[in-house]
């Protein structure tokens, strides 16, 4: 299942997203859905697999405008 990682700053969905492709792990910046209402308007979509090594790269870059996971439809 693919679950989309909400930014408030588009900054930091792209270092959260190269962050996560210089370890080897498959995302894409997309454009946040308007029904969610919130953030940058982009937003990384992965497999809810790696949420882990999402957090991690959100705490490692420390990525304070993240907003959220949602399941992608």
């Amino acid at each position: 299942m693919d679950m989309l990682a909400v930014f408030q700053t588009r900054n930091d969905a792209l270092r959260v997203s190269r962050f996560l492709r210089e370890k080897g792990i498959a995302c894409s910046i997309v454009s946040t859905p308007a029904s969610l209402k919130m953030g940058c308007g982009l937003s990384i979509v992965a497999s809810s697999s790696v949420k882990g090594a999402i957090d991690a790269a959100i705490a490692g870059i420390k990525a304070t405008s993240f907003r959220g996971y949602f399941v992608r439809k």
